[in-house]
């Protein structure tokens, strides 16, 4: 039953790790690129003014929890859609469509719900989908009605063993278990909520550690950081090779699909950074200003050009190393993509102002006074969200060259979008090269301009 999850362009693009861009100075034919340890190193004088911040959303006059809830079914409803081109009608849910539905989150072999479509007969179909067949048929009716005793659920029928099972497994809660055992109608917001749960237990939900809001989510972090190491493909490094040998960039990066956060794009910020440190303060910076968010640490492998003029290579570790093709040194540094996907696109917009104001440096700040650790001038952050405030949201394109699990994403301004997609068409030989449109923030985007270190 399970399926692996076809990955939609917006998120195999997921990644912020080189810039390719239009360089201060330079003619039009030609591209300047830096990695995320390159941006800081622009760290000179110049003037420019701080980023205002944005006036926080007022408050809203429902109640935490019915918002909550609120968010939590649009999310839902959004997600089908997006990844698995469900949408679930108004009204009455029929049994016809809800089988077509479980065929798309969870392939061709879910099962066909049989005569009406009431929560019992959804229940028992979600169970199969989500792979718990066996272990439903395992519940002898003693065990069945004992289970379904702790729950506070009275013992249907038929089918106790399938409703005991998901209760167990987490795809119904005790509330939804006594709708399946009274027979009641499956709503639109129960089948939609069934068929996220089932992409849930099968892998192919979220990918993520955590809350912001969780108190483990600091451990979480650190323990997913200490597990990467540098990881490589072939054919990719090729052709990153020969962009920088060709002066098409001075750098890439590689991610891997393997991490992918499969966040809601909507409501989803990928921020990157190199400093574990950072991430710990950063999460603590969001919970101060009372904004939660899933919470995703992605790998990615920066890799630019090592000048000798820098001092000797240094020894090789497990997460730095410089290599040598003929004159040309390359750094593979594991650095990572923060993703995090937010509540509520009011707290999404927020983050902009929270970080011009507590996580970058600023001209007359050089030390970084009352800025969390590791802020930087230039902080890179960005969305796939197109109708992003225009002032502090800017149109970029990631050149996505796709092999199999693994990617490089070299970054291009909309004027040299064409020219860089072309030259790695030429160089990727068979390769998919696909220019993602991102929106990043203010400070970043004017160093991809080369027009301010701020």
């Amino acid at each position: 039953m399970r399926k692996k999850l076809t990955t939609l362009a917006v998120i195999a693009a997921a990644s912020m790790t080189t810039l390719m861009v239009n360089g201060c100075g330079s003619n039009g034919n030609s591209q300047t690129t830096a990695s995320a340890e390159e941006t800081q190193a622009l760290e000179t004088t110049t003037e420019a003014a701080a980023s205002e911040a944005e006036e926080p959303p007022e408050p809203s006059n429902q109640p935490a929890e019915q918002t909550s809830q609120a968010d939590s079914e649009a999310a839902d409803e959004e997600y089908l859609r997006v990844f698995f081109n469900v949408e679930v009608p108004d009204g009455t849910v029929d049994a016809a469509g809800f089988s077509e539905n479980l065929k798309k989150v969870a392939g061709e072999e879910a099962p066909k719900v049989e005569g009406d479509l009431t929560w019992a007969s959804a229940v028992k179909a979600a169970v199969i989908a989500a792979d718990y067949e066996e272990l439903a048929l395992s519940y002898p009716q003693e065990k069945a009605e004992e289970r379904l005793g702790h729950y506070g659920v009275e013992v249907p029928e038929t089918d106790g063993a399938y409703l005991a099972c998901a209760l167990d497994v987490d795809l119904i809660t005790p509330e939804e278990g006594a709708y399946a055992a009274a027979q009641d109608e499956l709503t639109k917001e129960g089948a939609e909520k069934l068929l996220m749960n089932i992409v849930q237990a099968n892998g192919d939900g979220r990918n993520y550690l955590g809350m912001a809001s969780d108190p483990d989510i600091y451990g979480k972090v650190d323990q997913m950081w200490n597990s990467f190491i540098i990881f490589d493909d072939s054919q990719l490094t090729q052709v990153g090779k020969t962009a920088v040998e060709q002066q098409i960039s001075t750098g890439y990066g590689i991610k891997s699909a393997a991490y992918d956060a499969r966040f809601l794009p909507e409501l989803t910020l990928q921020y990157g950074h190199s400093d574990i440190k950072h991430a710990h303060q950063l999460i603590g910076l969001l919970n101060s200003e009372s904004i939660d968010a899933k919470i995703q640490l992605e790998p990615k492998i920066s890799i630019y050009q090592y000048l000798l003029e820098w001092g000797p290579v240094p020894d090789p570790t497990p997460t730095y190393e410089v290599k040598q093709f003929g004159d040309l040194y390359l750094v593979y540094a594991v650095e990572y993509d923060l993703q995090l996907e937010f509540n509520n696109t009011e707290d999404m917009l927020r983050f902009d102002s929270v970080i011009n104001e507590f996580a970058k440096k600023n001209e007359g700040n050089e030390e970084a006074v009352g800025l969390i650790y590791g802020s930087w001038w230039q902080p890179l952050y960005s969305t796939t969200k197109a109708d992003m405030p225009e002032d502090s949201y800017h149109q970029i394109f990631d050149c996505v060259v796709t092999n199999g699990m693994y990617s490089i994403h070299p970054f291009a301004l909309p004027e040299n979008k064409d020219s860089v997609v072309s030259q790695l068409t030429d160089l990727a030989e068979g390769l998919e090269v696909t220019p993602v449109e991102r929106f990043c923030n203010t400070a970043f985007y004017s160093y991809l301009k080369g027009e301010d270190y701020q």
